[in-house]
């Protein structure tokens, strides 16, 4: 579908709410299509896609635009307005990253939470914890 940041937080809450997913890590999918929806609307080009896929222990969030210019983190001072949103998406997610030739940004949700951690490692070529 084609979507703007919040439809898709609509269409986010109302699909996790059928599936039954718990409220924290349907919170964190929400955050996490709000951050990579707007990423693809603000730096991506043509229509934003999104797709989402959940099995029992993990929701994947797949955000598609017509760009070849893949998603990246940087890292904003404290005085920049935004750039925070990929490291959002790194601390909320079991991993994230692009595919299909830079024009989809993913990220993985876990909804079992036995094996939480306050910080997550991504796919990112980097060894460090993201946050």
């Amino acid at each position: 579908m084609d979507v703007n940041v919040a439809q898709a937080r609509r269409t986010t809450a109302t699909v996790l709410k059928q599936w039954s997913l718990p409220q924290a890590p349907a919170e964190d999918a929400r955050l996490v299509v709000s951050e990579l929806v707007s990423n693809a609307i603000i730096h991506g080009s043509g229509d934003v896609r999104l797709r989402l896929r959940h099995d029992d222990h993990e929701l994947r969030i797949r955000v598609t635009d017509d760009s070849t210019a893949p998603a990246r983190r940087r890292r904003a001072s404290a005085a920049d307005l935004g750039g925070r949103g990929l490291h959002l998406v790194a601390c909320l997610s079991l991993r994230w990253g692009v595919a299909d030739g830079g024009r989809t940004t993913y990220a993985v949700i876990p909804t079992l939470r036995e094996a939480t951690t306050s910080c997550r490692r991504t796919t990112q070529s980097s060894a460090e914890p993201t946050c």
